[in-house]
């Protein structure tokens, strides 16, 4: 059974919970190009640790960085 959009954005975000509040805003350097977030270079990083959220499109990837942005970055 594929799992939703909205699920799979639930699971990601945390997934990405602690490693964001351990790493802070250096977590999101390496996805970040001229001060804009660059789902290429998530996805690169995701396929290696989290694959299941490759099926979710760049724009849901990268709402769901912002949105992790905003939650977890004291």
């Amino acid at each position: 059974m594929a799992l939703t959009a909205q699920v799979l954005r639930a699971r990601l975000l945390e997934f990405l919970k602690f490693r964001v509040l351990a790493a802070q805003e250096s977590f999101f350097e390496p996805f970040t190009k001229a001060d804009e977030l660059d789902p290429q270079a998530f996805r690169l990083w995701l396929a290696g640790c989290w694959p299941e959220a490759l099926a979710l499109d760049d724009a849901e990837l990268n709402h769901v960085l912002s949105q992790a942005h905003r939650l977890y970055v004291n």
